[in-house]
């Protein structure tokens, strides 16, 4: 089964699944994933991106996931209703046995959350909130970018996976979750980064000193 077959998936966990028999070869490219996931590619492709950053099994993925992250939550805001990547994203792949892998590991997190989710408070997901969603990707995705260790990325990750998932599955409720642990995350983040730069500076002063 492919997420663009003709039988409708309609959890997130069936389109998770999916994603590992998708296409051909042993490296499957973003703008694949992207064209065979339709209207469901906002919020698949925010948590394919997401996942590895609570798992750190995949090295140096932080920073790619963190622009396209990003690139999705800008199209929010912009009003797409399905993403499009530009052409030096599109084209780069992923290892389909690390998509798997990933896949594998988390599955039962995505399931354990789908049994709490169900299409609720969708006011949350509609109009401007959909700008909101888009503005906290853009803003969490810029926070994976930084060159922070799994301690930094560990709280936007777990942020944007409550996100996604409850956008999938229209749940308000766990996106209104996934907004107030991204803004937690932030503070941390925000918090972690200044303690870094105090010891920088204090270690510069001792040295020059």
């Amino acid at each position: 089964m492919t997420p663009d077959s003709d039988e409708t998936l309609h959890r997130t966990s069936e389109v998770f699944l999916a994603l590992k028999t998708l296409g051909e070869g042993d490296r499957i490219s973003l703008g694949a994933l992207t064209g065979a996931l339709g209207d469901r590619g906002f919020g698949i492709l925010v948590l394919i991106f997401a996942l590895p950053n609570i798992i750190p099994m995949i090295p140096g993925v932080s920073t790619i996931s963190g622009v396209v992250i990003a690139l999705v939550g800008l199209q929010m805001m912009f009003g797409r209703r399905s993403p499009w990547l530009p052409g030096f994203v599109a084209e780069r792949t992923l290892p389909r046995a690390a998509l798997a892998a990933m896949v594998d590991r988390t599955i039962g997190w995505i399931v354990k959350l789908e049994r709490f989710a169900r299409p609720r408070a969708v006011f949350m997901i509609r109009g401007p909130m959909w700008l909101l969603i888009g503005a906290m990707c853009i803003l969490l995705g810029f926070i994976l970018a930084l060159p922070l260790s799994w301690i930094g990325n560990f709280p936007p990750g777990v942020a944007l996976v409550v996100l996604s998932v409850g956008l999938l599955e229209e749940d308000g409720v766990l996106v209104a979750a996934g907004h107030l642990i991204g803004l937690v995350a932030t503070l941390l983040v925000t918090a972690l980064v200044i303690a870094l730069i105090g010891a920088l500076v204090v270690s510069f002063g001792w040295l020059t000193g």
